[in-house]
């Protein structure tokens, strides 16, 4: 539980995902409302190893202790913190031998399934807009993996993460795992439909929209979401292909694209654990995120 007399409490949360480590680190206050004060995310691709050697180097995991020895040392003192480890570090053969390395250097980690990702995403989003309404199909596309909620009216239908990432496709993704969809979206309406996608290849597509002038960028005194669906055109980038298809697939009226994601879900996860009750996520200005660099010119070539 959180101390009763502070009437503010820092948090942290790290994602070691399979293109990048992150942190974020919010201030939780006593009315259960958490605002996001920094981010760092530092590069590592163990999604790069483990999907062709089924492993995590001896140097990835130096590499990824020093990340964590960063992360913490950039920490305020005693700031309660979670570390979160996805679908790279789950798939490997030595997760266990990572794991035992790592908890000897003080960092006890977390490694989640694919629907627990899911959840956590899905929580986040469900806890920040109640608001929204109709039939939505929730896409959290990462390095490894590609997490799936769809709900009507918010109420949870299905769930499941596929093994479709954008580190998994040496050229072209093999989008045949996303006909397990057909089969949930014939049991919903197909009005009102929206498609929420998010994590760092979700925000790296809009980007890439707003700079062709197919996505405009978000309203003046709106937080809710970062950019709002205009005409698409298509814009390479190596997360297109699989969201042009799920676009195809469900047909939305709307297409949005949220600055938060799978580590905002864990940070608002820690907060609820220790204070066993609901919260909510203060979304307010665009923090920066700082960077990260390993000593090592390269680390898992």
């Amino acid at each position: 539980m959180l101390r009763p007399f502070s009437p503010v409490q820092q948090l942290a949360a790290v994602d070691i995902g399979s293109k990048a480590v992150r942190m974020v680190l919010g201030n939780f206050n006593c009315e259960g409302h958490l605002q996001i004060q920094q981010r760092w995310r530092a590069f590592l691709s163990l999604g790069a190893s483990v999907f062709r050697d089924q492993s995590i180097p001896t140097d990835q995991i130096l590499a990824l202790q020093q990340i964590l020895q960063s992360f913490q040392n950039a920490l305020p003192q005693d700031t309660p913190w979670s570390i979160s480890a996805t679908s790279a570090f789950r798939e490997a053969k030595n997760r266990d031998e990572a794991q035992n390395k790592l908890a000897k250097q003080g960092f006890q980690i977390r490694v989640l399934t694919g629907l627990e990702e899911a959840e956590l995403i899905h929580h986040l989003f469900r806890r920040q807009w109640p608001e929204l309404s109709g039939t939505t199909l929730h896409a959290d596309l990462g390095g490894g993996s590609l997490e799936l909620s769809l709900e009507q009216d918010a109420h949870l239908i299905w769930q499941d993460s596929l093994p479709l990432g954008i580190l998994r496709a040496v050229k072209r993704p093999d989008l045949l795992s996303l006909d397990v969809l057909k089969e949930p979206f014939a049991k919903v309406s197909l009005s009102h439909r929206k498609l929420v996608v998010s994590g760092g290849s979700a925000r790296e597509w809009s980007e890439r929209l707003v700079s062709e002038g197919i996505f405009g960028a978000h309203e003046p005194g709106r937080s809710i979401f970062e950019y709002q669906f205009l005409p698409l055109r298509k814009a390479k980038t190596s997360s297109a292909t699989i969201f042009y298809r799920l676009i195809e697939m469900w047909k939305p009226e709307q297409v949005v694209i949220p600055c938060i994601g799978l580590k905002e879900g864990l940070l608002l996860n820690l907060a609820e654990q220790l204070s066993n009750e609901e919260c909510s996520l203060r979304l307010g200005k665009e923090v920066p995120v700082l960077q990260v660099n390993l000593p090592q010119a390269e680390v898992g070539s």
